[in-house]
């Protein structure tokens, strides 16, 4: 039977990727499914989005808020050799004081030199990076088309909440398919062009990956929504 400390994890560090908090959206299952046999050989990896709301978010503060994250407590824990870099509009660079293995950097998912700034700090040899920021489709979208080139051979590259986003923020972006149908598009051999995704663009994204998966109606005990997360293996050289 697989263990299930990571979820153990996100319940006690109070992360909604557990069961108990939030959203309660049990991704830590899916997670150490995905990636319990890296635990203690991850070296890096990249969260975007630290804690939940945000700056639109009148219940859980303004972009100056100085709060915890729960999933880096989670992260720190589950691997410890790995290098872990956050990305927020809002600022956690108090928490590098706390975590010597965390490095901060805040931008906004919607401005390109931002999360090239980031991407030119971490390297090309990230192990694995999970999008759970403002979920809005063209954030999404820029962020993977920005950091994929992150990944090392072999390194996973997760969007979580696929099925919600939200409306206030969506309609204020470029517009865009939204993410889980672009996904769903280009899992099935198909390819949705926007202003972010040229016909070019999704040939070289889909001869980059080795495995697509969408999962759709994850409906979990004690989870509030049907839940839907994509998740993009890179592919390895030899492949």
């Amino acid at each position: 039977m697989r263990s299930a400390l990571l979820s153990q994890l996100a319940d006690r560090f109070g992360s909604d990727k557990g069961s108990l908090h939030g959203d309660r959206h049990r991704y830590a299952q899916f997670y150490e499914l995905l990636l319990h046999e890296e635990r203690n050989s991850l070296g890096k990896m990249i969260e975007l989005g630290l804690a939940r709301g945000g700056p639109e978010d009148p219940q859980f503060g303004a972009t100056e808020r100085q709060c915890d994250s729960p999933s880096l407590g989670m992260w720190v824990e589950y691997f410890p050799q790995a290098e872990i870099f956050g990305f927020d509009i809002s600022d956690f660079s108090h928490l590098e004081r706390r975590h010597d293995r965390f490095r901060f950097f805040r931008g906004d998912c919607g401005r390109e030199a931002d999360l090239i700034r980031l991407r030119e700090a971490v390297g090309r040899d990230v192990d694995l990076v999970i999008d759970d920021a403002s979920h809005a489709s063209f954030h999404q979208q820029l962020a993977l088309k920005t950091l994929f080139p992150c990944l090392r051979p072999g390194g996973l590259y997760v969007i979580e909440d696929l099925h919600w986003q939200p409306p206030h923020i969506e309609a204020s972006l470029p517009a865009v398919p939204r993410t889980y149908d672009w996904l769903k598009a280009l899992q099935d051999g198909n390819g949705l062009t926007s202003l972010l995704w040229s016909a070019d663009d999704l040939r070289m994204l889909a001869g980059s990956i080795a495995s697509l998966l969408v999962l759709t109606d994850l409906q979990v005990p004690g989870s509030r929504y049907r839940n839907a997360i994509g998740a993009m293996r890179k592919r390895q050289a030899s492949e």
